[in-house]
């Protein structure tokens, strides 16, 4: 079945315009022309998604009858509602990557003074999940939450997020070594991992390895290196045996946020499909699955204590040991042409697809 894809012509990790590029995986790739921002927080980045919002909904509109099944991922909520409400009797697919307002760090009085623009922006998320005719999410927090709103014919199911393995053999770093990877922006937890890293008894005993880019790369260089806590940083690491060889080498990885609760995060399941333990502040699907199959610690976020505490037991523990949980239960459940696989089977169920027989999960991924 041919397949177009709507997407903006900003690159959000770049920072930068994409080049308008096709694949022979789509019938095409329709990039819709929207502003330009240079951080992850502010009315700048807001107003983009607004305006590729509008623009893909206009084209829906224009299109409508060309489609029988849309695809759209929260938390773009306006984009949602206006894609769900115009395209008729299309069946619609709702995934639920991030729920806004209620997982974006706002303050208390951020949310009193501004409570009439955040009530109307959780509407069009509440009104999309009542239009969908299939809910599905990676994390089961979203899911329930969105549960709350859909109706009583909708599809619904959770799948975490898949990826490739990153298992390489490769000798361990001396020191015990925290991987960091992904965007180095306000929501994760720095100041505590800093403050814990410097302390007196701990300095130079363990180091940091960040792989990634973002608005406070600068900051976090310099505060690494005021600080003397050994680190190294290699930007963005594309090459998939260079980042499996990069992280391999380190014992734990960072997956501290700043309140937010409620998801499988990206980076957690790069941790895992290298075999690295989590160290973890983030509530929901992944503090609850640290604690069942012993995939790392949890820390409450901005806690140092805990957090000084996580890192020492698991400085301590036989890395072996961790790894080997941490592979296990990575290829049970997020290697990606498993996850892919049981995405396949399940939508294919509810569109009314035929899948052939296949004799892998392997091969059933290229579908």
């Amino acid at each position: 079945m041919p397949v177009d894809i709507l997407t903006t012509d900003f690159d959000h990790s770049r920072k930068a315009r994409r080049e308008p590029l096709q694949s022979e995986e789509f019938a095409q790739i329709i990039y819709m022309k929207t502003p330009p921002y240079k951080t992850n927080v502010g009315m700048n980045r807001l107003l983009s998604h607004i305006v590729f919002s509008l623009c893909a909904s206009w084209y829906l509109v224009r299109n409508r009858r060309r489609y029988d099944t849309i695809y759209a991922t929260a938390p773009l909520n306006l984009l949602l509602w206006t894609a769900f409400s115009c395209t008729g009797t299309a069946k619609k697919i709702m995934d639920v990557v991030d729920i806004w307002p209620d997982a974006l760090p706002f303050s208390a009085s951020t949310r009193r003074a501004l409570a009439p623009i955040f009530v109307v922006w959780k509407w069009l998320f509440v009104s999309s999940a009542r239009k969908a005719d299939i809910v599905i999410s990676g994390s089961n927090v979203f899911l329930q939450e969105a549960k709350r709103y859909t109706s009583k014919d909708t599809q619904t199911a959770q799948f975490y997020i898949g990826h490739d393995s990153l298992n390489y053999s490769v000798p361990k770093e001396p020191l015990f070594t925290l991987a960091y990877v992904g965007n180095l922006g306000h929501l994760y937890d720095f100041e505590t991992l800093l403050d814990v890293l410097s302390e007196e008894d701990l300095i130079g005993r363990m180091q940091l390895f960040v792989i990634g880019v973002g608005d406070r790369q600068d900051w976090l260089l310099h505060e690494l290196s005021r600080r003397d806590i050994p680190h190294r940083f290699y930007g963005v690491v594309l090459d998939r045996d260079r980042l499996g060889s990069i992280l391999c080498s380190c014992h734990a990885g960072f997956n501290g946020y700043v309140r937010t609760n409620a998801s499988f995060s990206y980076k957690a399941t790069t941790y895992l499909a290298a075999g690295l333990p989590l160290v973890n502040s983030m509530r929901g699907d992944l503090q609850q699955l640290i604690d069942t199959y012993d995939l790392g610690e949890n820390y409450e976020a901005g806690v140092r204590e805990q957090l000084r505490g996580a890192l020492l037991r698991l400085s301590r523990r036989d890395h072996d040991v961790m790894a080997s949980s941490c592979r296990q239960f990575f290829e049970a459940n997020l290697e990606s042409s498993r996850v892919r696989g049981e995405i396949v089977r399940y939508l294919a169920k509810n569109l009314g697809f035929i899948v052939p027989e296949m004799d892998s999960a392997k091969d059933l991924a290229h579908v």
